[in-house]
């Protein structure tokens, strides 16, 4: 029989999983009704800065509320492999999961691409950058970690986030484009439990979104 105890999901950690899953829905929304449908550079940052707050905020939970180290959220130390290993999983990563789109014959929201493409250069990195820190951050780092400690299963909790990250990309890309989403979603959830380091993911999705916001252009623009 297991010996594994339920742990009480406390306030704090309650409030850290909404915000972690839960504002970012709220705050495209509150988005749509300050900016209405149209993309802008200005609607862009609004939501880097937002999104930068939304981290703060979670990390001051994990410190202050729950008293838990930042380890709990998986932040070890960086060794002098874990930058060159982010930057291989996630040209790993881009390329399977290239590889696989293709196959399934799925397409990624072109028009939504082309329109970050085309975004000042300071702009399209620190996307990749937000993307890497914030989103892995709030799914893999805080989400995974305290639903597998209230369930007692990492698949199932990865199964959960994989879902909730993938969902709520939906009001961006829409649904025709999604499967893509939660294809790349699945290669750094596993990639967060095998190895259990947050800044590891953190390069490797860096390095994902990079690749599309600022080698692809350049790519592009040489051909």
């Amino acid at each position: 029989m297991s010996n594994y105890v339920r742990p009480h999901l406390g306030v704090a950690t309650g409030t850290g999983l909404f915000v972690a899953l839960i504002v970012p829905f709220l705050t495209f929304a509150a988005g749509r009704i300050v900016f209405g449908e149209e993309q802008s550079q200005a609607r862009v940052v609004s939501g880097l800065v937002i999104h930068w707050v939304n981290l703060a905020a979670l990390i001051a939970i994990v410190v202050f509320r729950e008293r838990r180290p930042l380890a709990s959220i998986g932040l070890r130390p960086i060794r002098w492999w874990t930058i060159p290993a982010g930057l291989f999983a996630g040209v790993a990563i881009t390329l399977l999961s290239g590889t696989l789109v293709s196959a399934l014959r799925l397409s990624p929201d072109v028009q939504f691409v082309t329109y970050l493409q085309s975004l000042p250069f300071v702009t399209r990195l620190l996307l990749a950058l937000t993307a890497g820190v914030f989103e892995e951050t709030l799914y893999r780092g805080y989400a995974l970690e305290r639903l597998t400690m209230i369930w007692g299963n990492k698949w199932v909790a990865a199964v959960v986030t994989v879902a909730l990250f993938t969902l709520a990309h939906l009001p961006v890309v829409g649904i025709a484009h999604l499967l893509p989403v939660g294809i790349v979603s699945v290669f750094v959830t596993l990639l967060y439990l095998w190895r259990r380091d947050l800044i590891l993911n953190m390069a490797a999705h860096a390095t994902i979104d990079a690749i599309g916001l600022l080698l692809a252009p350049l790519i592009g623009r040489s051909t």
